[in-house]
């Protein structure tokens, strides 16, 4: 006993420092000896979400709750495998029993909020209205006013109710308390009013749990939103131009200098983003995904310029239809190479 006493701290030590493979590793083993040990179940489906095995941490949570009815973490663990499952029922469910078990643990009420919002946005709508997080999450606050993840997901439940004030508020109180909190980080990236503060937050996001990816996919989707964006209404001057020289006999002279125009503008505007990024961010804007779209887009600009240069003056308004078409469909497809799946080439723990 011991033994196994000592290899649950061992395990709980890496748990700690986030070593999840390897706490895992021990706690099978340790299962396997101690099947009936209902804290060593808890370490194991603690470390199961530590990897994102979220099927595992569900089954080693019940087991844990079969061993230890009147205890609330079981109950917890077991809410946050199934809200990540997708499982919102037995989420609230398990959250709504550990709250029961343990009405003075701020814990328990802070898994009951993340399971109501784990069901809005699931299915986009507070299935009781949004009294049952806000009762779970002012419980939390109640109990542990300086705790920085009760702030974050505070600030996340705000963000959902649209109350973008009291969001940033909790999320900022949250960073006075732990400043390299990243889940407070990535949600102040998730709502930031442009892409170079949002890739600002992602990257610190990113650099205080590199082990979390999806930090890092979200500087990598901040930098791909902004140059679709750019495509997006660079193409749509294009095709509000080619429209003007077809009903209103725009010249030639004033055609090329528009197509021009929308070429500098767009690019510089593209230009001043890049230098606004944080350093980290920047090898982005030179993959080739990014070039690929870009080509595509532009391209078809070049290409209505080289027509409107080389078709006669009276026939430019018929000569621009195709071409406003070639300008959409170059849009549509350049959205789809940066929609296309890539991983991030942030590199954690070298910018960290």
């Amino acid at each position: 006993m011991t033994e196994v006493t000592g290899d649950l701290s061992r395990a709980s030590a890496l748990l700690d420092v986030k070593r999840y493979d390897e706490a895992a590793s021990l706690l099978t083993l340790i299962v396997a000896v101690e099947p009936q040990d209902s804290r060593a179940w808890c370490l194991l489906a603690a470390a199961h979400l530590g990897n994102g095995q979220y099927q595992e941490a569900a089954k080693a949570a019940g087991r844990a709750v079969t061993l230890a009815p009147s205890d609330d973490w079981p109950y917890r663990l077991a809410s946050t495998a199934q809200a990540h499952l997708g499982h919102i029922t037995a989420a609230r469910a398990a959250a709504t029993e550990a709250c029961k078990l343990a009405p003075g643990n701020w814990r328990a009420h802070l898994c009951l909020a993340q399971a109501e919002l784990a069901g809005y946005v699931k299915f986009n709508a507070w299935e009781e209205g949004a009294s049952p997080a806000q009762r779970a999450i002012a419980s939390a606050l109640r109990l542990a006013p300086d705790e920085p993840d009760v702030h974050v997901v505070a600030g996340r439940l705000s963000f959902a109710l649209g109350r973008r004030r009291a969001a940033r508020a909790h999320l900022e109180r949250a960073l006075a308390l732990d400043p390299v909190h990243s889940g407070a980080l990535n949600e102040l990236g998730r709502h930031a009013a442009d892409g170079a503060r949002a890739a600002r937050y992602f990257i610190h996001a990113a650099r205080s749990a590199p082990e979390i990816s999806v930090y890092g996919q979200n500087v990598d989707a901040t930098v791909r939103r902004l140059v679709y964006w750019t495509i997006y209404g660079a193409a749509l001057a294009g095709v509000v131009l080619s429209f003007l020289t077809g009903y209103t006999r725009l010249g030639r002279g004033p055609l090329l200098i528009g197509y021009a125009a929308i070429v500098v503008l767009s690019a510089g505007f593209l230009a001043v983003q890049l230098q606004r990024m944080p350093p980290a961010a920047r090898p982005l804007f030179r993959t080739r995904r990014i070039a690929l779209a870009l080509a595509t887009a532009y391209g078809a600009i070049l290409i209505a310029m080289i027509v409107a240069a080389v078709t006669p003056v009276g026939a430019l308004p018929t000569a621009v239809r195709p071409v406003t078409l070639l300008i959409v469909a170059s849009t549509f497809i350049a959205a789809a190479i940066l929609r296309r799946k890539q991983s991030s080439t942030v590199d954690h723990q070298r910018t960290g």
